[in-house]
């Protein structure tokens, strides 16, 4: 089974087709970008001063995150779920959002085998090979190759964790990282 059996995948707009408009009717949007999917992904917001934006008069709803959203980045990689934070950025062709076509599949634990399955590093790793630029394609995407997967209640507990556990760590690091920094102030008001 491959992921384009079990999932409907779309990339989101190009940038070179979003016309800004200086209309004062135009509506402001907000680019999905990767700091946004390492948001979504850790759990921790990032700095909300480097957010890109765009005014256009119009945008279609097939490159508008929703909260929920399964969203697989081109660029690295990754997969992550649309937080509610970011409900309505709009993702470009650097992302694809994957509709599950059955319930019997969770978003989650789709992101965890896409980021964490050794098989399915390998089989983006073999398809990667001798190219300039890394670049997963949604071509690429689609013909991976998905182990056997478990039943719905153990797919979302499994995803559940694993989100939980990316979480965890990023405060840890965030403890660590404070921690450090209130050493070296303590430090250098001794000298």
């Amino acid at each position: 089974m491959y992921i384009q059996n079990v999932f409907h995948s779309n990339t989101g707009i190009s940038q070179y087709r979003i016309e800004e408009s200086y209309s004062p009717d135009a509506k402001v949007y907000t680019l999905y970008g990767q700091n946004e999917l390492y948001e979504d992904l850790y759990g921790v917001p990032g700095a909300m001063s480097d957010r890109k934006q765009i005014k256009v008069d119009g945008m279609g709803p097939g490159a508008i995150a929703k909260e929920g959203d399964l969203l697989f980045s081109t660029i690295s990689g990754e997969a992550t779920i649309v937080s509610a934070e970011h409900d309505g950025y709009v993702f470009t062709q650097n992302y694809a959002r994957m509709e599950p076509m059955s319930r019997l599949v969770d978003r989650k634990y789709m992101a965890y085998l896409i980021n964490e399955n050794q098989s399915i590093k390998r089989q983006f790793k073999q398809n990667l090979q001798g190219s300039q630029v890394i670049r997963y394609s949604l071509k690429l995407l689609k013909e991976i190759a998905l182990p056997e997967l478990p039943s719905i209640e153990i797919q979302r507990v499994i995803g559940d964790i694993y989100f939980k556990q990316l979480l965890l760590r990023s405060l840890r690091e965030r403890v660590a990282e404070n921690t450090y920094r209130l050493s070296i102030a303590m430090l250098q008001g001794v000298e």
